[in-house]
């Protein structure tokens, strides 16, 4: 049974994202991947599911600030808060590097920053033993872009971004959607999609893209209209 991006009425048009299945939402900065990251999620615990957002571009207290003043709470949704303190994400291996090992509810994040520093082979091998204890039916990875920068010394980042979405894809019980910019090269990525999703905004209005899916046999456009609710097909 697919699972619905909680976005009104687009389930019309098209039915949602494959159960076990890994899935790519992208879009320039500011169009709006994370408030449909957010939907997906809401949608899904709003059914009772566990879910989980991986926040590696603002922290989860930046996160939950950004929806506050939506008419719904995200405080049902768990976050691995992986943004690390500095700006510099070229580390040296095995020194400077933080285990995470907390999985918080929104409800529970409260502090601004954590001091931490984080590789990307530290966040899989981190989100492998979480998921020996909790079986999340949806995750939402944001994003691929700083997920690249999550590097150590001597590690090319495109191929540890792409060995931890082929980690990903093993998660037979869990539906991914992984959030990009689109000014990334995704060529690589694309390929081991099963659904591609791209946003456009221009000002006010903003168009959801249907590049790739097993459902549809060709692109599909939809205008969204962007209210207190999240996002709704016009």
């Amino acid at each position: 049974m697919p699972l619905d991006l909680g976005i009104k009425n687009l389930s019309d048009f098209f039915p949602g994202l494959r159960e076990g299945t890994v899935n790519l939402l992208y879009g320039s900065p500011g169009s709006g991947k994370t408030i449909i990251g957010i939907q997906y999620l809401m949608s899904g615990a709003s059914k009772n599911e566990d879910t989980l957002y991986i926040s590696l571009d603002e922290s989860a207290y930046e996160v939950k600030k950004d929806f506050e003043e939506m008419d719904w709470t995200i405080d049902a949704i768990n976050v691995i808060d992986a943004v690390p303190s500095s700006k510099k994400r070229e580390i040296n291996p095995y020194r400077e590097v933080t285990q995470i090992t907390e999985v918080l509810s929104m409800r529970e994040v409260s502090s601004k920053s954590h001091m931490r520093e984080i590789d990307v082979f530290n966040l899989r091998a981190t989100l492998k033993n979480i998921l020996t204890k909790r079986n999340f039916k949806r995750i939402v990875l944001d994003s691929l872009t700083s997920l690249k920068l999550f590097y150590t010394i001597g590690v090319e980042p495109e191929e540890a971004a792409i060995a931890f979405v082929d980690f990903l894809r093993v998660l037979q019980d869990t539906t991914v959607l992984i959030i990009a910019d689109d000014f990334d090269d995704l060529n690589n990525v694309m390929r081991m999609m099963d659904t591609v999703l791209r946003i456009e905004r221009e000002g006010n209005d903003f168009t959801l893209e249907i590049v790739k899916s097993s459902y549809l046999l060709k692109k599909t456009f939809h205008s969204l209209s962007l209210t207190k609710s999240g996002f709704v097909v016009e």
